[in-house]
């Protein structure tokens, strides 16, 4: 987990006013980060390395328009990482009229930084020139299967939501439709149906087994019923282990 010290100056980045409110409040938009970099960050140290490339993301905010909080929190911790953050390059005067539009040179260092932090994950070649060329995730989607066959290495399990009929030729899928069934009881009934439906398969079944609790309730929609053959027998066997543990 990071610093509290260091939360407080990257909350101060991402502060964006709350629409839903009718009041101005503002509120940290914590998504315009993603886990990677902020494990990155994480791993810098000392902690004041940490400190400075947050307080440095901070300036940025505040001097200039930043498109791509990750990408340019990535650029900070690897110019840390390579030259440390004793010496890093004093904040020049801000304009007074406010943030000011970033320079094509800044924009190109920013692709940059982004470009060379998806290729140190795999996910675009770090030789290929042309910066804005579209990241080929072909060869992963073909990987996926929603009817696994005897000939198949499995290596885990997603689950997902999507339009049911889109899902036709999938070997184990459960229909939601309007109800009154919060997320993580409709997630368990979907888990001990999805079970049911690979008992004759126990490597499946163990797939399905291994996921979490929070992996089913992130992607379960709220306010569902169950619609599926066995779905009454499920809900009638999730309160019997209820009362059980009681």
């Amino acid at each position: 987990k990071l610093d509290e010290s260091v939360m407080r100056i990257l909350e101060e980045c991402i502060m964006v006013r709350d629409s839903a409110s009718e009041e101005t409040v503002f509120v940290a938009k914590w998504s315009k980060f993603d886990g990677d970099t902020l494990e990155r960050l994480m791993e810098l140290q000392p902690l004041d390395a940490q400190r400075a490339a947050a307080q440095r993301l901070l300036f940025l905010t505040k001097s200039t328009r930043v498109d791509n909080f990750s990408a340019s929190l990535a650029g900070i911790i690897r110019t840390i990482s390579t030259y440390g953050y004793e010496n890093m390059v004093g904040e020049p005067d801000v304009d007074k009229e406010g943030k000011q539009r970033k320079t094509k040179a800044e924009k190109e260092a920013e692709k940059e930084a982004w470009r060379t932090l998806l290729a140190e994950d795999g996910i675009l070649d770090v030789d290929d020139a042309n910066v804005d060329t579209a990241v080929d995730d072909t060869a992963e989607l073909l990987k996926l299967t929603g009817k696994p066959l005897k000939e198949d290495t499995l290596l885990h399990a997603i689950p997902f939501c999507a339009p049911y009929q889109s899902l036709s030729q999938y070997k184990y899928r459960i229909k939601l439709t309007p109800g009154s069934q919060k997320r993580g009881k409709a997630s368990k009934q979907c888990v001990e149906m999805l079970q049911s439906i690979a008992k004759e398969n126990s490597r499946e079944r163990d797939f399905i087994k291994s996921l979490g609790d929070n992996e089913w309730v992130q992607v379960m929609l709220g306010d569902v019923k169950i619609s599926a053959p066995g779905a009454s027998k499920a809900a009638k066997k999730q309160k019997q282990s209820k009362k059980k543990k009681k």
